[in-house]
């Protein structure tokens, strides 16, 4: 076997566990977060967060500063939350394991704002 089909394989094997773990999630912001540990890195992530219809924005709102100290922004009929803060694996479990979470996308806060939604 080559190197690089290792390499491939071990990925392919670690995205299993991976999306076994977090299946809300999507793997590249796993693997941020991955990279970021190993690198002591505690970095500002922008996270997009689906959410179940009829949810009380207001109280979810809340929420999130109380846990944060943060301010959610509410998009598509409260739908779609988005919040910059800083994330690691255990938090990011939590947020995964809510049953009124549907799906979850993050990438690192740069310096202009952008992500990589």
């Amino acid at each position: 076997m080559s190197s690089v089909q290792e390499v491939i394989e071990k990925f392919s094997a670690a995205k299993k566990v991976a999306e076994s773990v977090f299946p809300k999630v999507s793997p590249a912001l796993v693997m941020n977060l991955y990279l970021d540990q190993q690198a002591n890195n505690k970095r500002i992530y922008t996270l997009e967060i689906i959410l179940a219809r009829g949810l009380d924005t207001e109280e979810l709102r809340e929420r999130v500063i109380d846990a944060t100290g943060m301010v959610p922004a509410f998009y598509l009929e409260g739908t779609k939350m988005i919040v910059s803060h800083t994330i690691d694996m255990d938090f990011l479990k939590r947020i995964n394991d809510l049953d009124f979470v549907v799906k979850i996308k993050g990438s690192p806060y740069s310096a202009s704002g952008s992500t990589d939604f």
